[in-house]
């Protein structure tokens, strides 16, 4: 999924009037404080046993929630806003990258909180076949889905904004399409990753690590830079042949804006 310059306004005037109206409901109680915001920056996504190249694409993400005492409910969904080129020595494309992500935490005291959640991401690959005797063409798609918890630790510091830093642990559900070269597989050879055509499903576990840091910058704005970093592995069987340990791994570096109603 692509996000364009309209689609992304709508999503963002979307959240921010669904918060505003919770924010107007809840005028007579201070206790609960909807926030939304825009953030803008880049993504890189790499599967080592897929791509000989790490793939850098520019992206954005829209944050939306509630915090009520303790409380913390937050919705983000991000995406590429365009392509990035793959050039591998058996294809080329395009890929793109789309991720979703509910999370509920609790603050345990001033530093401390721990929280639930459940994610989506998916990585897509419209892909071209570079071999002159078979050319073909096929869409590729790695995806997973499923639950994480962890904990987060955050500190404010006098002028100089809060700093928070949380790792979570997931075991996740994964589907993978994949796209052959079109080598094949001659008798008495060994199936290749790179042989494996058609869908898969597994489980996919590991863990994502972010990095913030916000600072106030008027009345209820406040300005946000983050970096998240997600590492996960599965296992991967084809036509009787399993290929363990096949890592992912992604990141995005985010800066914007979040409003406090």
């Amino acid at each position: 999924m692509v996000f364009n310059g309209c689609e992304l306004c709508c999503k963002a005037l979307g959240i921010c009037l669904t918060l505003a109206v919770f924010g107007a409901q809840a005028q007579s109680s201070v206790a609960i404080h909807p926030f939304a915001g825009l953030e803008l920056g880049y993504g890189t996504y790499s599967f080592e046993q897929k791509l000989d190249q790490t793939v850098v694409f520019p992206v954005a993400n829209l944050t939306g929630g509630l915090a009520y005492q303790r409380f913390n409910l937050a919705m983000n969904i991000s995406g590429s806003l365009q392509g990035a080129e793959v050039s591998e020595e058996d294809f080329i494309g395009e890929a793109t990258r789309r991720d979703f992500d509910l999370t509920l935490g609790y603050q345990l005291n001033s530093i401390l909180s721990v929280f639930i959640g459940y994610k989506s991401g998916e990585t897509n690959l419209d892909l071209v076949s570079r071999n002159p005797n078979a050319p073909a063409t096929g869409n590729e798609y790695y995806k997973q889905t499923g639950p994480f918890a962890g904990v987060s630790i955050g500190k404010s510091f006098p002028d100089a904004g809060k700093f928070d830093f949380s790792i979570a642990y997931a075991d996740l559900n994964a589907e993978n399409r994949f796209f052959s070269d079109n080598d094949g597989v001659e008798p008495g050879e060994t199936l290749e990753f790179d042989d494996i055509n058609g869908t898969t499903q597994g489980s996919s576990t590991g863990y994502s690590i972010n990095l913030g840091w916000t600072m106030p910058i008027k009345g209820n704005l406040l300005f946000r830079t983050k970096l998240r970093y997600n590492r996960y592995q599965q296992d991967i069987t084809s036509q009787g042949v399993t290929f363990t340990d096949i890592q992912e791994e992604s990141t995005m570096l985010l800066v914007g804006v979040i409003t406090v109603f």
